[in-house]
């Protein structure tokens, strides 16, 4: 830490509570109106859709590459039937990303990004400077979900009513529903409008969180005074800090977890621990609602809580884990959380989140939402499986740490 830093430390450590609150109000304000512009303007960009990390998937591609695969067994004219198939799917993942940057440039998504970030409360600003870079754009999320969904939706359903998205997914569906009826397989159904609008929510967030989490790692030289201050050597070293934030990684990744214990079918609720007494725990106060739908629990990986019991705060709660058929469930003081990777986006450094609906059990646990999480005696790992519903494509991660090793 340079002498600069260290100054900074101590003349946070001087402040009374009231100062150090106002510092942080005014940190994470400033560094939200940054991130939130930046992202923005990232979001209008077709490229930017492209990256993994901000690709809207293409609804249930592994169904629809399974089926091409058994079509094309049919005799004679298999490879005939499976061609519309795997054309859709093409031109769904092409007519998404524009679509996507499309919403992504309307000035009224700018606007109600604006309008969140100037009405947001700062009681808890403290707190999320201790926390994990993200927590800003998380709390944002939770706090303003009504109106930035309201704002999202109505441009989606604009750009939805005359974009060759809506024409090209109604083709892939009808092509997947006419070989599906041949081969005895379920049609599929979605409603692609909720679809978009979670998928782009979930990408503005990520956009918005990329640059937060940049301005609180290393601040430079387009970080406002606030930031640099408290991040800078500031307040945040001056505290305690928080568990690292549980991502995916690769398996030859250092930074991937060992646990000791793995919940079976049947057996008894487990933790996810490693030998060292650290394990998957809860790192946000309260479940954030996301697009009006779904409650989500964020997680860390740390040393668990005494607390428990404790409904107002679940910061270090460990909860135990059960199987549910293809679920891993976490119990948290009564409730079901399936662990899932967050949006359903398969890159490095993704997050893993408990995630269930906020008013409606069968939609937490509706079988295409399935993810099997599969533990190997051999490496100790935890990682998702690859075989999906919703993606073919063969991805292979474990669960581990965004920063440091375990």
């Amino acid at each position: 830490m340079s002498p600069e830093e260290l100054a900074r430390v101590h003349a946070m450590l001087a402040l009374t509570p009231e100062e150090q609150a106002k510092k942080a109000a005014a940190a994470m304000k400033d560094c939200l109106a940054l991130a939130a512009t930046t992202g923005l303007a990232r979001a209008s960009r077709p490229e930017t859709w492209e990256e993994a990390a901000n690709r809207i998937p293409c609804p249930m591609k592994g169904k629809f590459e399974n089926l091409q695969r058994q079509i094309e067994k049919v005799p004679m004219v298999g490879k005939t039937l499976a061609k519309p198939v795997a054309a859709g799917v093409e031109s769904v993942e092409k007519a998404f990303v524009d679509a996507a940057s499309t919403v992504g440039k309307d000035p009224a998504v700018a606007a109600a990004y604006r309008a969140a970030v100037d009405g947001i409360g700062v009681d808890a600003a403290v707190d999320l400077v201790q926390g994990a870079p993200g927590s800003f754009t998380e709390y944002l999320a939770g706090q303003t979900d009504g109106a930035l969904t309201d704002g999202v939706t109505a441009t989606v359903a604009a750009v939805l009513a005359t974009h060759t998205l809506t024409k090209v997914w109604g083709g892939a569906t009808e092509a997947y529903n006419a070989a599906a009826t041949k081969c005895g397989v379920k049609p599929i159904e979605l409603d692609l409008p909720s679809y978009v609008v979670e998928q782009a929510m979930a990408t503005l967030k990520q956009l918005v969180s990329a640059k937060e989490i940049e301005l609180r790692d290393n601040p430079g030289d387009d970080a406002p005074e606030s930031v640099r201050e408290i991040f800078g050597g500031g307040l945040r070293t001056a505290m305690a800090q928080g568990s690292e934030p549980l991502v995916l990684v690769k398996p030859d990744d250092p930074r991937q977890i060992q646990f000791v214990v793995f919940p079976q079918d049947g057996a008894t609720p487990e933790r996810l621990v490693t030998g060292k007494g650290l394990g998957v725990v809860v790192t946000a106060r309260q479940p954030v609602v996301q697009s009006k739908s779904w409650a989500v629990l964020t997680l860390g990986f740390g040393r668990p809580a005494e607390v428990a019991g404790d409904r107002g705060d679940l910061r270090g709660y460990a909860p135990k884990f059960h199987r549910r058929g293809r679920f891993l469930v976490a119990d948290v003081l009564g409730e079901e959380y399936p662990l899932k990777v967050d949006n359903g986006r398969y890159f490095d450094q993704n997050a893993i989140k408990l995630v269930r609906h906020a008013t409606d059990a069968s939609k937490t646990f509706y079988e295409d939402g399935a993810l099997d999480f599969n533990y190997s005696e051999e490496t100790k790992h935890v990682g998702p499986d690859r075989c999906k519903q919703w993606t073919s494509d063969r991805y292979n991660f474990v669960l581990g740490l965004r920063k440091n090793a375990p």
